[in-house]
């Protein structure tokens, strides 16, 4: 999979790992994402290796993540991320976590689904004119309102759901991003609502 904000490839090995990863490219607080990275450890006096699907970097720190469906969870995986954790710590990762399918919803994949998809046509000039637009916009703002104000039409409507990426824009929790998808927007001028 293409990263347009980091612009290079991430690798994936199957349907689960492609839906935490486009999820994991187009949160705003990720900074780099890693895959496959070999954490060894010891267990039973013997020397072992657990490869983490997923390491994102964010500001805070990184977190490790083991993707699995959820039938695939079990002692051993907890065990596994438990010694490299204890025997690793910080030096590998700030957090080890195991995402299954039910840690995503079908409305967050189909989000950052489309947020990946519009990234990808690499359109700054039309991301900063609706930065610009989003200057002079309420605190909440439909997506509809944001599109009409810029005037850029569907380009428009691409360059804003982009933005999501970068922070300006936030889609609440449960929320499908549509034309009348009420967003946060966090380039409004502070106190204006």
């Amino acid at each position: 999979m293409v990263d347009p904000f980091r612009r290079r490839s991430i690798r994936f090995d199957s349907g689960l790992e492609e839906c935490v990863l486009v999820v994991l490219i187009t949160l705003p607080e990720t900074l780099d994402i890693c895959e496959q990275q070999k954490a060894e450890y010891i267990q039973h006096g013997e020397k072992r290796k657990h490869y983490y699907d997923f390491v994102q970097r964010q500001a805070s720190g990184r977190i490790a993540y083991a993707v699995k469906y959820e039938e695939d969870v079990d002692d051993d995986l907890r065990e596994t991320l438990r010694l490299t954790s204890e025997q690793q710590g910080d030096r590998f990762a700030d957090e080890f976590r195991i995402l299954t399918e039910k840690d995503l919803t079908l409305t967050q994949i189909a989000n950052a689904r489309e947020i990946l998809a519009y990234a990808s046509d690499f359109d700054f000039e039309g991301q900063a004119l609706v930065t610009a637009a989003l200057q002079g916009l309420p605190a909440r703002v439909l997506l509809a309102d944001v599109v009409r104000v810029t005037g850029l039409g569907e380009r428009g409507r691409r360059a804003a759901v982009a933005l999501v990426q970068k922070g300006l824009l936030k889609v609440p929790a449960n929320v499908r991003l549509a034309d009348n998808a009420l967003l946060v927007n966090r380039a409004a001028h502070e106190g204006r609502c």
